[in-house]
């Protein structure tokens, strides 16, 4: 597969995860954050684990894989949600969004410092590019970003405990099928995230009995299209085309999600929302490098 249709189907990706954005959102209101995360990680897995056992596509680890498939898992699932989960609840949403935009950036540095890519200075700046275009683009009139709050510092840790984990799947996705290490790393690292659920506040479960059945839906559409098959498609990008120039894809979900949220949230878009969009696509075409291959196409 060309680059150019994995950059489209990333592309569709980061549609679904940015239209999950405004579904999480909803769900929230039903359900509490690290109760919903777990139980929708977990029906994610159980979709991608039995989908290949179906189609008998299943692969057996070797004992480096399960090694790898045990550190994706607690870096990527456990690590990311969970400390996602309890940051969101104690910093602002403007904040929040500013930190998780800076994930490609982050992913990039230490693709590089790790010596998992090689970059030139011209693609780097577009992923400096499209950290600002995120700052611009959840900036609204009005609202400042004053002090270091505790959930600001949970928020980073969980941002570079996913990029870590995109660094251990391509890795490890040269031995192991990246939808089977997909299925694995979700379904052992949601089974954490339900036990510290039970642990930590096991009245919430009830909830899922007594709730409205819209609710239901809308968590099973989330876990089944965004999560499963998102991050099959993602890990699997990961594995053709590196961590780094997957990663800043990402930019696109904050570029979606603010979309999702103006039409069918009808919250407001301003002028600032509408500079950072802009500036995410110019990070994405200059990090992936995509302008410069079009400028030397036009040159031959």
């Amino acid at each position: 597969m060309g680059k150019a249709k994995i950059y489209l189907i990333l592309l569709v990706v980061m549609l679904a995860w940015g239209l999950n954005v405004v579904a999480l959102k909803l769900l929230v209101s039903y359900f509490s954050p690290l109760t919903m995360t777990a139980v929708r990680i977990f029906i994610a897995g159980i979709t991608v684990v039995g989908i290949l056992a179906l189609l008998k596509k299943l692969q057996k680890p070797t004992r480096s894989d399960i090694y790898a498939v045990m550190t994706a898992s607690i870096l990527g699932v456990v690590l990311h949600h969970g400390l996602l989960a309890f940051g969101l609840a104690n910093t602002s949403a403007v904040k929040g969004s500013i930190i998780l935009g800076f994930s490609p950036l982050l992913t990039a540095i230490l693709a590089i410092v790790f010596g998992f890519t090689q970059m030139s200075w011209k693609r780097f700046v577009g992923f400096v590019i499209g950290a600002f275009g995120v700052i611009m683009a959840v900036l609204r009139g009005g609202e400042g970003v004053t002090g270091v709050a505790l959930g600001d510092l949970f928020v980073f840790l969980s941002i570079l405990a996913q990029a870590f984990s995109f660094l251990v799947i391509s890795k490890a996705s040269k031995t192991l099928n990246p939808v089977v290490l997909t299925g694995y790393m979700m379904l052992s690292g949601s089974l954490v995230l339900l036990l510290l659920a039970l642990i930590i506040e096991p009245a919430q479960f009830i909830t899922f009995t007594t709730v409205a059945p819209k609710a239901i839906i809308l968590l099973l559409t989330s876990a089944i299209f965004a999560t499963a098959i998102g991050h099959v498609i993602y890990n699997s990008a990961i594995a053709k085309i590196g961590a780094a120039e997957t990663a800043i894809f990402g930019n696109f979900n904050t570029l979606f999600s603010l979309l999702g949220t103006a039409i069918l949230l009808k919250e407001p878009v301003g002028i600032n929302q509408v500079v950072g969009c802009l500036l995410i696509i110019v990070g994405v075409l200059i990090g992936t490098g995509a302008l410069e291959a079009f400028i030397r196409s036009r040159k031959t």
